[in-house]
């Protein structure tokens, strides 16, 4: 029995030796090599596949590491830039490291548009490029029952991992959209001429795509909240600019402002159907706590600002002063 006890014992310590020397072993990592680990796939199928292909020269004494010591550990997916002289031991540390710190990223900033998000999505190879149609499903398979996802996905940075489905990338966005808006919906303004919070959305994306200036998000609320009071058209070019699509070429004519769509505020009464636009916080703020002023026009200076005006006189000076070579013959209407 004791013979037994020392022979197994031997060939644990033989084991132990062997899986240490594997795992202290520098690998050969080629120049500029990056692992890429996708969403889903576990240790296993990493040090194989570096085995494979020459890199991990002991795969196996890692995988017997990992199972023996460190099987409850999660490795991350994402990319990771694999030093010339790693050994096993330190690559499975890396692999094992926070959350995030090797993840992809994706930006969205504010007043990106769903077709701007589709772009990045495929250039990232998160999205093929005939899948464009797919979102449609996803809209509905989340729950939401408007017409388009526009709107609905809150600007931010994303961190993800290689692999990731798509879906659950937009379902995050989502998420953080919904709750965006419903605590802005909570804490609102009273007395606001909005019918439901998609209506303030709605609103929040067009303030977003009218100036980039914080300072100015809750006055220019003001005069949008003013005019749907006294059933004014909003008259907004972003509006008129994501209704003609493909078709606008940098510059609003006095015809694209006279073509109906639904989006042209021009000609439409009240707000368009969909939002325009991907609002940050900042501008759904705005669209539920406007400033209470008596204007109802503004105009671009040029400079990223705005001149504001409560009658039909002033906002035409201010056109004339501001706009006079922008936009031949234009002039501010009721």
């Amino acid at each position: 029995m004791r013979k037994l006890i020392n022979i197994v014992m031997g060939l644990l310590m033989a084991l132990g030796s062997w899986v240490l020397l594997a795992c202290l072993m520098p690998m050969q990592v080629p120049a500029d090599f990056r692992l890429d680990v996708r969403h889903g796939q576990n240790l296993y199928g990493v040090t194989r596949r570096l085995g494979d292909a020459g890199i991990l020269q002991q795969p196996w004494g890692l995988i017997i590491y990992e199972h023996l010591f460190a099987r409850h550990a999660r490795i991350y997916a994402g990319i990771y830039p694999l030093p010339h002289d790693l050994n096993g031991w330190e690559l499975l540390a890396m692999l094992t490291d926070e959350p995030g710190r090797y993840v992809q990223r994706l930006t969205v900033v504010e007043g990106t548009t769903l077709k701007d998000l589709l772009k990045q999505l495929t250039s990232l190879g998160m999205l093929a490029s005939d899948e464009a149609g797919i979102m449609d499903s996803w809209r509905q398979d989340l729950g939401i029952k408007q017409t388009s996802l526009e709107g609905w996905l809150a600007p931010d940075t994303y961190g993800f991992e290689p692999g990731m489905p798509t879906r659950d990338l937009i379902r995050s966005m989502l998420n953080r959209q919904q709750a965006i808006l419903q605590r802005e919906w909570e804490n609102r303004a009273s007395d606001l001429p909005y019918h439901d919070a998609y209506d303030a959305l709605i609103m929040a994306s067009i303030i977003e795509k009218e100036t980039g200036q914080a300072d100015e998000r809750e006055h220019i609320a003001g005069v949008f909240i003013n005019r749907l009071r006294m059933n004014m058209r909003l008259q907004t070019d972003p509006t008129v600019i994501y209704g003609m699509g493909d078709s606008y070429h940098g510059h609003l004519s006095k015809a694209d402002l006279e073509t109906w769509t639904p989006y042209n505020t021009y000609r439409i009464q009240g707000l368009p159907p969909t939002p325009i636009a991907f609002p940050g916080r900042a501008a759904v703020h705005a669209a539920l706590h406007p400033l209470l002023t008596h204007d109802i026009y503004f105009v671009a200076k040029g400079d990223g600002t705005h001149a504001f005006s409560s009658n039909l006189k002033e906002q035409n000076q201010a056109v004339d002063t501001y706009q006079r070579h922008r936009r031949e013959g234009y002039r501010a209407t009721p």
